[in-house]
């Protein structure tokens, strides 16, 4: 899966790759004047089924499922961040090099979540469930106006920029920014880009569509602010 298709992602990737680089030769600087010390990374001592969604796990970085990390997720993690060690501690990522981020969990993990919002005489609903730590399933969906009803589902990713920084939407009804985790999700045709708001923001959701060019798509264009219906 490709993470590029947004001009705000090659910034992301820039900055990981810068602080990789500051990362790489303070480590150099340091092995110059001190006795080398072996990297100590948790590995799994026996193969083990897959944990549920929310359970603690740790391990060296693998390109497997088995740490509640998709392989989406962690392929894009290591292009992003030059193949550094990572190690998940319950729902805590800890990267050589980055520090540690939680992992959002504002999504129930196996349930499904619905926002809605009104468009003119449109109405827009997205649903989504949280699969695991990193992946999220979708569907979204266009009743009303001169479109006709529209309808786009698949599975999107999370971007691996939230090391960094959440991302900062503005909510369209309020004007006020707030704070969001991406997912990216894409398919032959089409790029998803969905924020999912973070703590007391969980109720408000963003949906952006592309085309395979990164081109937005005019039927989904000025989409507004979704909000969670009751649970």
């Amino acid at each position: 899966m490709s993470f590029l298709f947004r001009p705000a992602i090659w910034g992301t990737v820039l900055s990981l790759s810068v602080l990789a680089a500051c990362s790489s030769k303070k480590n150099n600087d340091q092995a110059a004047t001190a006795p080398e010390k072996p990297l100590t990374v948790a590995a799994d001592t026996a193969p083990a089924p897959p944990p549920a969604p929310d359970s603690a796990a740790s391990g060296a970085t693998a390109p497997t499922d088995s740490t509640g990390l998709s392989p989406e997720f962690v392929k894009a993690l290591r292009d992003v961040t030059g193949k550094q060690e990572y190690q998940v501690k319950g729902k805590t990522l800890v990267m050589e090099g980055f520090g540690t981020a939680d992992f959002p969990t504002d999504l129930p993990a196996g349930k499904p979540v619905t926002y809605s919002g009104r468009q003119g005489a449109q109405t827009v609903t997205l649903t989504v469930t949280r699969l695991n730590y990193t992946s999220i399933r979708f569907a979204a969906e266009v009743l009303g106006g001169k479109s006709g009803p529209l309808h786009e589902e698949g599975v999107a990713t999370l971007n691996p920029g939230f090391l960094l920084a959440a991302e900062v939407p503005e909510d369209t009804e309020s004007q006020v920014s707030y704070g969001a985790t991406e997912y990216l999700g894409e398919t032959p045709t089409r790029n998803f880009s969905i924020l999912v708001g973070l703590g007391s923001d969980a109720d408000k959701a963003e949906l952006s569509l592309f085309d395979a060019t990164g081109k937005p798509l005019a039927q989904w264009q000025g989409v507004p602010t979704l909000r969670r219906l009751a649970l």
